[in-house]
């Protein structure tokens, strides 16, 4: 396993963030089992939220991580009544500070490493984000001693900007994929942004194939993951590699043991892709 600085601050982080959304729904003794593996495996980061199975994965997580405070933890405050494109905003500064509360009371912390701002959509949602003292809430938990590093996650290139214009975030959560990033130019204006502030890049979905199909249930999904994942073992390669040759410090695989095991093996032999 190889590590990178995360932007500005002091942490070195495993190429690989084990991602613990699956948490919530999985076995817990397999859970917990697989992330030590991840650990043993060198990877010293892993992420989750507070919303992810009402706070079973941070439940979870806690337990795992007993006698390893070594590890980095981010989680995630999200400001959305659901995840839909319909979800209202519900966010507030009071509820983002009761959410980060019991974030550590179930991850057993007395101080989250990493704090995120989840999802922020659009750049209506943004300034209700800021006008609803949700930043100031988030400064003030890091004043407090509670939280190190301030970041958000974003699914627009739009937002991802102008978080990083208007605020001193450490770092950014943001979806580069190889498709997406060559075909739609998007997430190259994210890169170029982060340079230019020395915010510090995580990547999701670099494994991202398509939208599952519109009905299928999610008990009828092969993989438990929000999208439809790449299965073809040299396509995800292709495409992890693609992701970790980015500037980002650390990219974030779906937990599905099969996929995991893919990214592991490209992290721990990442060929650099041609031109």
């Amino acid at each position: 396993m190889r590590y990178r600085r995360l932007g500005r601050t002091e942490l070195q982080v495993s190429e690989l963030s084990y991602g613990a959304a699956r948490g919530a729904s999985q076995d817990r003794a397999k859970f917990i089992a697989t992330v030590h593996a991840a650990i043993e495996s060198g990877v010293n980061f892993v992420d989750t939220a507070a919303d992810y199975g009402n706070g079973d994965s941070e439940r979870a997580l806690g337990e795992a991580l007993r006698g390893h405070d070594h590890i980095i933890v981010e989680t995630k405050y999200q400001p959305y009544d659901g995840w839909g494109g319909d979800a209202a905003y519900t966010g507030s500064a009071a509820a983002l500070t009761s959410s980060a509360e019991e974030s550590l009371r179930r991850l057993r912390r007395d101080r989250l490493d990493i704090l995120l701002g989840h999802g922020i959509r659009t750049l209506e949602s943004l300034d209700r984000f800021m006008n609803d003292g949700c930043y100031e809430a988030m400064a003030r938990l890091r004043e407090q001693g509670k939280v190190r590093y301030l970041g958000f996650s974003a699914h627009s290139v739009e937002a991802a900007i102008e978080l990083m214009r208007r605020f001193p975030f450490d770092t950014c959560l943001f979806p580069f994929n190889f498709c997406t990033y060559l075909g739609g130019n998007f997430g190259p204006q994210v890169v170029e942004a982060a340079r230019d502030s020395g915010v510090g890049l995580l990547a999701l979905k670099g494994m991202a194939r398509t939208r599952w199909p519109d009905g299928l249930a999610p008990e009828d999904r092969p993989f438990q993951t929000w999208y439809e994942p790449i299965t073809d073992e040299e396509v995800a390669s292709l495409a992890m590699r693609f992701t970790l040759s980015l500037p980002v410090a650390a990219a974030i695989p779906p937990g599905s043991a099969k996929l995991w095991d893919v990214a592991m093996r490209v992290a721990q032999d990442p060929q650099p892709l041609s031109a």
